[in-house]
């Protein structure tokens, strides 16, 4: 009998152990689960800020004005992970990444090596896809997958890309 409550209590202390480390993150945006009744369409709620909302201004007789396309290039701060450091080189045109390279890496074993020449290509498919880095981790490749995220957001910042 003691060693089912021990059990039980150790798979309850690994479940909150879970829903601590990998729980909801604080976003600006949520999504509710109740529709609109006249629509049928999901409702977006806002998360409480921390600042006040600024007064609404009236702009009379003014232009609004398209930001600029970016174009350009620039590599992303070097990013150390569980097997080595990455650093991103990515290339703009237009709003528009066209293309994504690792522009310098370090590896401490052949095998995460062998790893990088098979995440990579992934990587970039799903960069050039998002346009942008919201991008699927890979499994069995994570902490390559967020060293390569982490690196790419550093150079898009530099472009200030949005």
């Amino acid at each position: 009998m003691k060693k089912m409550i021990t059990l039980i209590g150790a798979t309850i202390g690994g479940f909150v152990g879970v829903l601590v480390l990998h729980g909801p993150t604080q976003s600006t945006t949520l999504t509710s689960a109740s529709t609109n009744k006249t629509s049928g369409s999901a409702k977006p709620l806002t998360a409480p800020t921390a600042s006040p909302r600024p007064k609404k201004s009236t702009v009379s007789n003014s232009t609004i004005s398209t930001p600029s396309p970016v174009n350009g290039s620039a590599v992303g701060k070097p990013v150390n992970y569980g097997y080595g450091q990455m650093a991103v080189k990515v290339v703009v045109a237009n709003n528009k990444i066209t293309d994504v390279t690792v522009s310098s890496l370090t590896t401490l074993e052949s095998y995460s090596a062998q790893l990088e020449q098979q995440v990579v290509p992934v990587l970039k498919s799903e960069v050039l896809q998002a346009n942008g880095t919201h991008i699927l981790l890979l499994t069995g490749a994570t902490y390559t997958s967020e060293a390569y995220a982490t690196s790419l957001q550093s150079a898009l910042n530099k472009l200030h890309f949005k």
